[in-house]
Protein backbone atom coordinates (compact mmCIF):
# COMPACT_ATOMS: atom_id res chain seq x y z
CA UNK A 1 0.00 0.00 0.00
CA UNK A 2 1.22 3.56 -0.53
CA UNK A 3 -0.25 6.80 1.03
CA UNK A 4 1.07 10.04 -0.81
CA UNK A 5 0.43 13.94 0.35
CA UNK A 6 0.15 12.64 4.24
CA UNK A 7 1.32 14.53 7.56
CA UNK A 8 2.86 11.93 9.70
CA UNK A 9 4.09 11.60 13.45
CA UNK A 10 7.14 10.62 13.50
CA UNK A 11 9.35 9.22 16.28
CA UNK A 12 11.69 11.89 17.14
CA UNK A 13 8.32 13.46 18.08
CA UNK A 14 8.11 15.93 14.68
CA UNK A 15 5.39 16.06 12.32
CA UNK A 16 6.41 14.70 8.59
CA UNK A 17 5.29 15.26 5.10
CA UNK A 18 5.05 12.96 2.18
CA UNK A 19 4.54 9.14 1.08
CA UNK A 20 4.50 6.48 3.27
CA UNK A 21 4.34 2.54 2.00
CA UNK A 22 4.45 -0.64 3.21
CA UNK A 23 5.22 -3.62 1.98
CA UNK A 24 4.57 -7.45 3.51
CA UNK A 25 3.59 -6.81 7.32
CA UNK A 26 6.47 -3.88 7.64
CA UNK A 27 6.54 -0.09 6.79
CA UNK A 28 9.17 -0.18 3.79
CA UNK A 29 9.14 3.34 2.93
CA UNK A 30 8.75 6.74 4.50
CA UNK A 31 9.88 9.78 2.15
CA UNK A 32 9.76 13.26 3.35
CA UNK A 33 9.11 16.22 1.52
CA UNK A 34 12.42 18.25 1.24
CA UNK A 35 12.13 21.45 2.09
CA UNK A 36 8.70 20.95 3.40
CA UNK A 37 6.41 23.74 1.81
CA UNK A 38 5.81 26.71 3.92
CA UNK A 39 2.81 25.50 6.07
CA UNK A 40 2.19 21.80 4.57
CA UNK A 41 -0.04 20.58 7.34
CA UNK A 42 -2.72 22.94 5.83
CA UNK A 43 -2.33 20.99 2.14
CA UNK A 44 -2.59 17.50 3.65
CA UNK A 45 -5.99 16.04 3.52
CA UNK A 46 -4.95 12.96 5.76
CA UNK A 47 -2.77 12.50 9.27
CA UNK A 48 -1.04 9.20 9.64
CA UNK A 49 -0.05 8.68 12.99
CA UNK A 50 1.24 4.89 14.70
CA UNK A 51 -1.62 2.57 15.78
CA UNK A 52 -3.47 2.78 18.88
CA UNK A 53 -2.54 0.42 21.70
CA UNK A 54 -5.42 -0.38 24.76
CA UNK A 55 -2.96 -2.03 27.26
CA UNK A 56 -6.03 -2.46 29.63
CA UNK A 57 -9.35 -3.58 28.03
CA UNK A 58 -12.11 -6.43 28.90
CA UNK A 59 -13.19 -6.68 25.41
CA UNK A 60 -16.42 -9.00 25.68
CA UNK A 61 -18.19 -6.17 28.19
CA UNK A 62 -19.32 -4.46 24.85
CA UNK A 63 -22.00 -6.95 25.93
CA UNK A 64 -22.74 -4.94 29.47
CA UNK A 65 -22.47 -1.81 27.96
CA UNK A 66 -23.35 0.78 30.63
CA UNK A 67 -24.81 -1.97 32.59
CA UNK A 68 -24.60 -0.49 36.74
CA UNK A 69 -23.85 3.11 35.91
CA UNK A 70 -23.81 4.80 38.60
CA UNK A 71 -22.78 2.46 41.77
CA UNK A 72 -19.58 2.83 43.01
CA UNK A 73 -17.03 0.17 42.07
CA UNK A 74 -17.36 -2.85 44.92
CA UNK A 75 -21.32 -2.96 44.44
CA UNK A 76 -21.14 -2.23 40.65
CA UNK A 77 -18.99 -5.25 40.71
CA UNK A 78 -21.28 -7.55 42.80
CA UNK A 79 -24.93 -6.31 42.18
CA UNK A 80 -24.58 -5.37 38.65
CA UNK A 81 -21.44 -7.12 36.92
CA UNK A 82 -20.99 -10.65 38.30
CA UNK A 83 -24.23 -11.76 38.29
CA UNK A 84 -24.27 -11.42 33.98
CA UNK A 85 -20.72 -12.73 34.24
CA UNK A 86 -21.90 -15.70 35.62
CA UNK A 87 -24.87 -16.44 32.96
CA UNK A 88 -21.71 -16.06 30.31
CA UNK A 89 -20.77 -18.44 27.77
CA UNK A 90 -17.94 -18.84 24.70
CA UNK A 91 -20.33 -18.04 22.32
CA UNK A 92 -21.00 -14.62 24.50
CA UNK A 93 -17.66 -13.95 24.87
CA UNK A 94 -16.61 -14.53 21.16
CA UNK A 95 -19.34 -12.11 19.91
CA UNK A 96 -18.55 -9.68 22.46
CA UNK A 97 -15.02 -9.51 21.40
CA UNK A 98 -15.96 -9.25 17.75
CA UNK A 99 -17.85 -6.64 18.00
CA UNK A 100 -15.33 -5.07 20.56
CA UNK A 101 -12.63 -5.37 18.45
CA UNK A 102 -14.78 -3.85 15.22
CA UNK A 103 -14.92 -1.05 17.63
CA UNK A 104 -11.33 -0.45 18.24
CA UNK A 105 -10.41 -0.92 14.84
CA UNK A 106 -12.55 2.00 13.47
CA UNK A 107 -10.89 4.06 16.17
CA UNK A 108 -7.56 3.60 15.23
CA UNK A 109 -6.86 0.75 17.65
CA UNK A 110 -4.64 -1.67 16.61
CA UNK A 111 -3.78 -3.62 19.81
CA UNK A 112 -4.64 -4.84 23.12
CA UNK A 113 -3.99 -6.28 26.11
CA UNK A 114 -7.19 -8.00 27.28
CA UNK A 115 -8.00 -9.63 30.36
CA UNK A 116 -11.64 -11.50 30.52
CA UNK A 117 -13.08 -15.38 31.56
CA UNK A 118 -13.30 -17.56 28.60
CA UNK A 119 -10.08 -16.47 26.78
CA UNK A 120 -9.86 -19.26 24.49
CA UNK A 121 -12.43 -17.86 22.97
CA UNK A 122 -11.21 -14.35 23.16
CA UNK A 123 -8.05 -14.92 21.16
CA UNK A 124 -9.76 -16.83 18.78
CA UNK A 125 -12.47 -13.92 17.95
CA UNK A 126 -9.78 -11.35 17.98
CA UNK A 127 -7.51 -13.37 15.41
CA UNK A 128 -10.57 -13.84 13.34
CA UNK A 129 -11.07 -10.08 12.90
CA UNK A 130 -7.40 -9.32 12.64
CA UNK A 131 -6.97 -7.05 15.86
CA UNK A 132 -3.46 -8.21 17.88
CA UNK A 133 -4.51 -9.18 21.35
CA UNK A 134 -2.64 -10.54 24.06
CA UNK A 135 -5.24 -12.23 26.52
CA UNK A 136 -4.92 -14.09 30.05
CA UNK A 137 -6.86 -16.74 31.93
CA UNK A 138 -7.44 -14.56 35.06
CA UNK A 139 -5.94 -15.70 38.10
CA UNK A 140 -8.81 -15.84 40.47
CA UNK A 141 -8.09 -17.90 43.85
CA UNK A 142 -11.78 -19.28 44.89
CA UNK A 143 -12.13 -21.18 41.47
CA UNK A 144 -11.29 -24.75 42.04
CA UNK A 145 -8.31 -25.65 39.92
CA UNK A 146 -7.81 -22.32 38.15
CA UNK A 147 -3.90 -21.83 39.60
CA UNK A 148 -2.86 -24.59 36.65
CA UNK A 149 -5.57 -23.47 34.47
CA UNK A 150 -3.28 -20.52 34.67
CA UNK A 151 -0.11 -22.10 34.18
CA UNK A 152 -1.29 -24.65 31.32
CA UNK A 153 -3.11 -21.54 29.20
CA UNK A 154 0.22 -19.37 29.77
CA UNK A 155 2.22 -21.78 28.63
CA UNK A 156 0.10 -22.70 25.52
CA UNK A 157 -0.67 -19.51 23.95
CA UNK A 158 2.59 -17.64 23.40
CA UNK A 159 0.80 -14.14 23.55
CA UNK A 160 -0.60 -14.59 26.69
CA UNK A 161 0.30 -12.83 29.87
CA UNK A 162 0.22 -14.06 33.43
CA UNK A 163 -2.68 -12.94 34.99
CA UNK A 164 -3.69 -12.41 38.63
CA UNK A 165 -7.63 -10.40 38.83
CA UNK A 166 -6.10 -8.07 41.83
CA UNK A 167 -4.27 -8.58 45.07
CA UNK A 168 -8.47 -8.43 46.76
CA UNK A 169 -9.51 -11.78 44.55
CA UNK A 170 -6.67 -13.77 45.19
CA UNK A 171 -4.58 -14.95 48.58
CA UNK A 172 -0.70 -15.10 48.93
CA UNK A 173 -0.33 -19.04 48.10
CA UNK A 174 -1.89 -18.65 45.13
CA UNK A 175 0.33 -15.49 43.83
CA UNK A 176 3.68 -16.94 44.91
CA UNK A 177 2.86 -20.14 43.33
CA UNK A 178 2.27 -18.12 40.27
CA UNK A 179 4.73 -16.02 40.44
CA UNK A 180 7.43 -18.98 41.07
CA UNK A 181 5.88 -20.65 37.65
CA UNK A 182 6.43 -17.61 35.89
CA UNK A 183 9.53 -16.86 36.97
CA UNK A 184 11.04 -20.43 36.30
CA UNK A 185 9.69 -21.42 33.31
CA UNK A 186 7.06 -18.94 31.50
CA UNK A 187 8.51 -15.52 31.54
CA UNK A 188 6.00 -13.29 30.79
CA UNK A 189 4.73 -10.37 32.03
CA UNK A 190 2.00 -9.76 34.52
CA UNK A 191 -1.15 -7.90 33.98
CA UNK A 192 -2.95 -7.31 37.22
CA UNK A 193 -5.75 -4.55 38.77
CA UNK A 194 -3.93 -2.57 41.41
CA UNK A 195 -5.06 0.16 43.80
CA UNK A 196 -8.29 1.37 41.73
CA UNK A 197 -10.02 2.17 44.71
CA UNK A 198 -9.05 3.86 48.38
CA UNK A 199 -10.73 0.76 49.99
CA UNK A 200 -9.55 -1.92 47.64
CA UNK A 201 -5.46 0.38 48.95
CA UNK A 202 -6.30 0.25 52.51
CA UNK A 203 -7.65 -3.26 52.85
CA UNK A 204 -4.71 -4.52 51.34
CA UNK A 205 -2.66 -2.85 53.97
CA UNK A 206 -5.09 -3.74 56.89
CA UNK A 207 -4.47 -7.69 55.41
CA UNK A 208 -0.69 -7.48 54.50
CA UNK A 209 0.68 -4.54 56.11
CA UNK A 210 1.61 -3.21 52.30
CA UNK A 211 0.17 -1.31 49.60
CA UNK A 212 -1.16 -4.16 46.76
CA UNK A 213 1.80 -3.08 44.84
CA UNK A 214 4.29 -3.45 47.38
CA UNK A 215 2.27 -6.82 48.27
CA UNK A 216 2.14 -7.95 44.76
CA UNK A 217 6.08 -7.01 43.78
CA UNK A 218 6.85 -9.46 47.51
CA UNK A 219 5.26 -12.37 45.61
CA UNK A 220 7.34 -11.94 42.91
CA UNK A 221 4.63 -11.74 40.30
CA UNK A 222 6.32 -8.62 39.19
CA UNK A 223 9.73 -10.08 38.39
CA UNK A 224 9.34 -10.10 34.41
CA UNK A 225 7.86 -6.70 34.41
CA UNK A 226 4.08 -6.74 33.14
CA UNK A 227 1.16 -4.12 32.96
CA UNK A 228 0.07 -2.34 36.54
CA UNK A 229 -4.29 -1.08 35.48
CA UNK A 230 -5.27 1.71 37.54
CA UNK A 231 -2.69 2.27 40.01
CA UNK A 232 -4.79 5.44 41.50
CA UNK A 233 -4.09 5.45 45.08
CA UNK A 234 -0.39 4.39 44.28
CA UNK A 235 2.23 6.00 46.34
CA UNK A 236 5.51 7.33 45.42
CA UNK A 237 7.15 3.92 46.99
CA UNK A 238 5.02 1.97 44.60
CA UNK A 239 6.28 4.01 41.61
CA UNK A 240 9.36 3.17 42.46
CA UNK A 241 8.79 -0.23 42.26
CA UNK A 242 6.82 -0.08 39.12
CA UNK A 243 9.84 1.61 37.57
CA UNK A 244 12.41 -1.02 39.53
CA UNK A 245 10.23 -3.84 38.20
CA UNK A 246 9.97 -2.57 34.55
CA UNK A 247 5.98 -2.52 35.36
CA UNK A 248 3.80 -0.46 33.08
CA UNK A 249 1.10 1.66 34.77
CA UNK A 250 -2.13 1.64 32.94
CA UNK A 251 -4.03 4.99 33.18
CA UNK A 252 -8.15 4.66 32.58
CA UNK A 253 -9.28 7.92 33.08
CA UNK A 254 -12.96 7.63 31.82
CA UNK A 255 -13.82 4.81 33.88
CA UNK A 256 -11.73 5.75 37.05
CA UNK A 257 -14.08 9.16 36.96
CA UNK A 258 -17.17 7.46 35.86
CA UNK A 259 -16.78 4.76 39.07
CA UNK A 260 -16.07 7.75 41.45
CA UNK A 261 -12.17 5.99 41.99
CA UNK A 262 -10.22 9.38 41.78
CA UNK A 263 -7.44 10.63 39.79
CA UNK A 264 -3.74 8.72 39.40
CA UNK A 265 -0.98 10.88 39.97
CA UNK A 266 0.37 10.35 36.54
CA UNK A 267 2.19 13.42 36.27
CA UNK A 268 4.35 12.36 39.58
CA UNK A 269 4.85 8.60 38.36
CA UNK A 270 6.67 10.07 35.09
CA UNK A 271 8.59 12.36 36.97
CA UNK A 272 9.73 9.10 38.98
CA UNK A 273 10.70 7.24 35.64
CA UNK A 274 7.90 5.07 35.28
CA UNK A 275 6.36 3.93 31.86
CA UNK A 276 2.71 4.99 31.66
CA UNK A 277 0.08 3.50 29.08
CA UNK A 278 -3.33 4.26 28.27
CA UNK A 279 -6.52 1.94 28.40
CA UNK A 280 -10.03 2.16 28.30
CA UNK A 281 -11.24 -0.81 30.89
CA UNK A 282 -13.85 -2.58 29.71
CA UNK A 283 -17.26 -1.13 28.32
CA UNK A 284 -19.46 -1.51 31.02
CA UNK A 285 -17.40 1.30 33.11
CA UNK A 286 -16.24 3.25 30.71
CA UNK A 287 -18.86 2.73 28.02
CA UNK A 288 -16.57 2.92 24.69
CA UNK A 289 -13.68 2.08 23.36
CA UNK A 290 -12.76 5.56 22.10
CA UNK A 291 -8.46 5.90 22.89
CA UNK A 292 -8.33 9.57 21.23
CA UNK A 293 -10.72 10.35 24.12
CA UNK A 294 -8.52 8.95 26.72
CA UNK A 295 -5.68 11.11 25.49
CA UNK A 296 -7.76 13.76 25.76
CA UNK A 297 -8.96 13.52 29.46
CA UNK A 298 -5.70 12.77 30.45
CA UNK A 299 -4.46 15.84 29.37
CA UNK A 300 -6.82 17.98 30.96
CA UNK A 301 -7.24 15.99 33.83
CA UNK A 302 -3.39 16.13 35.07
CA UNK A 303 -3.17 20.23 33.31
CA UNK A 304 -6.12 20.96 35.47
CA UNK A 305 -5.34 19.40 38.90
CA UNK A 306 -1.77 20.50 39.07
CA UNK A 307 -2.94 24.42 37.69
CA UNK A 308 -0.18 23.63 35.07
CA UNK A 309 -1.00 23.94 31.69
CA UNK A 310 2.49 22.72 30.45
CA UNK A 311 2.04 18.85 32.64
CA UNK A 312 1.78 16.54 29.62
CA UNK A 313 2.40 17.54 26.24
CA UNK A 314 0.63 16.37 23.81
CA UNK A 315 3.44 14.14 22.50
CA UNK A 316 3.43 12.97 25.96
CA UNK A 317 0.55 11.38 25.80
CA UNK A 318 0.89 10.67 21.87
CA UNK A 319 3.54 8.40 23.42
CA UNK A 320 1.14 6.60 26.17
CA UNK A 321 -1.30 5.74 23.94
CA UNK A 322 0.77 4.42 20.60
CA UNK A 323 2.90 2.29 23.33
CA UNK A 324 6.06 1.39 21.48
CA UNK A 325 4.29 1.79 17.34
CA UNK A 326 5.88 4.12 15.81
CA UNK A 327 5.54 5.26 11.86
CA UNK A 328 9.39 4.08 10.85
CA UNK A 329 11.01 2.13 8.13
CA UNK A 330 11.05 -1.63 9.13
CA UNK A 331 8.80 -1.15 11.67
CA UNK A 332 5.23 -3.15 12.09
CA UNK A 333 2.72 -1.32 9.13
CA UNK A 334 0.07 -0.63 12.53
CA UNK A 335 -1.05 2.51 11.61
CA UNK A 336 -4.07 4.47 10.77
CA UNK A 337 -5.35 7.70 9.15
CA UNK A 338 -7.23 10.65 10.40
CA UNK A 339 -9.18 12.98 7.97
CA UNK A 340 -8.00 16.43 8.42
CA UNK A 341 -10.61 17.45 6.46
CA UNK A 342 -13.48 17.85 9.30
CA UNK A 343 -15.16 20.53 10.51
CA UNK A 344 -13.62 20.38 13.92
CA UNK A 345 -9.65 19.64 12.29
CA UNK A 346 -9.27 22.76 10.18
CA UNK A 347 -6.81 24.81 10.77
CA UNK A 348 -4.29 22.00 11.07
CA UNK A 349 -1.55 24.03 12.20
CA UNK A 350 -0.37 22.23 15.31
CA UNK A 351 -1.26 18.62 14.27
CA UNK A 352 0.11 16.43 17.75
CA UNK A 353 -2.57 19.34 19.98
CA UNK A 354 -4.99 18.22 17.67
CA UNK A 355 -4.55 14.89 17.64
CA UNK A 356 -4.83 15.62 22.34
CA UNK A 357 -7.37 17.86 22.20
CA UNK A 358 -9.49 17.95 18.75
CA UNK A 359 -9.69 14.36 17.24
CA UNK A 360 -12.29 11.64 17.85
CA UNK A 361 -12.17 7.75 17.20
CA UNK A 362 -14.90 8.87 14.37
CA UNK A 363 -12.33 10.89 12.77
CA UNK A 364 -10.04 7.69 12.03
CA UNK A 365 -10.88 6.63 8.38
CA UNK A 366 -8.61 3.61 7.34
CA UNK A 367 -6.82 1.40 10.25
CA UNK A 368 -3.74 -0.87 9.47
CA UNK A 369 -2.56 -3.94 10.90
CA UNK A 370 0.51 -5.91 10.01
CA UNK A 371 -0.50 -4.26 6.50
CA UNK A 372 -3.63 -5.41 6.24
CA UNK A 373 -6.09 -2.60 5.56
CA UNK A 374 -8.73 -3.38 8.53
CA UNK A 375 -11.20 -0.81 8.25
CA UNK A 376 -11.66 1.36 5.60
CA UNK A 377 -13.82 4.56 5.38
CA UNK A 378 -16.69 2.67 7.35
CA UNK A 379 -16.47 -1.01 6.35
CA UNK A 380 -14.73 -3.75 7.43
CA UNK A 381 -13.60 -5.70 4.45
CA UNK A 382 -12.69 -8.98 5.69
CA UNK A 383 -15.62 -9.07 8.21
CA UNK A 384 -19.45 -9.59 7.69
CA UNK A 385 -20.83 -6.90 9.42
CA UNK A 386 -24.15 -7.77 9.57
CA UNK A 387 -23.83 -11.07 10.42
CA UNK A 388 -21.58 -9.93 13.63
CA UNK A 389 -23.77 -7.74 14.74
CA UNK A 390 -27.03 -10.54 14.24
CA UNK A 391 -24.72 -12.54 15.98
CA UNK A 392 -23.90 -9.63 18.78
CA UNK A 393 -27.38 -8.86 19.62
CA UNK A 394 -28.31 -12.35 20.13
CA UNK A 395 -25.51 -12.84 23.09
CA UNK A 396 -26.56 -9.36 24.25
CA UNK A 397 -30.23 -11.03 24.78
CA UNK A 398 -28.94 -14.52 26.38
CA UNK A 399 -26.84 -12.40 28.86
CA UNK A 400 -29.55 -9.93 29.88
CA UNK A 401 -32.04 -12.62 29.84
CA UNK A 402 -34.47 -10.34 27.70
Amino acid sequence: MKFDNVALLLPDRTVGFGTLETSGSRISKIELATPPSPSPSTSCSRLILPGLVNCHGHTAMTLLRGTGGGLPLQRWLEEAIFPIEARMTPDDIRAGVRWGALEMLAGGTTQVIDMYDFPDAGEAAFESVGLKASVSRVGLSFVPGRLADCIAFTRAHPKAHVCVHSEYLTDEPFCRALADANNRELKRPVHVHVSETEKEHRACLARHGQTPVAYLAATGLFDCGGFAAHGVWCTDDDFRILKEKGVVLVHNPSSNMKLGSGFARIPRALELGVTVALGTDGCASNDNLDLFEEMHLASLIHKGLAKDPTVLSPWDVIEMATFGNRLAVGAAADFCVVDLGRLHLRPALDLPNLVVHSMHASDVVQTVVDGRLLYDHGTFPTVDLEQTREAFDARVRHCHGI
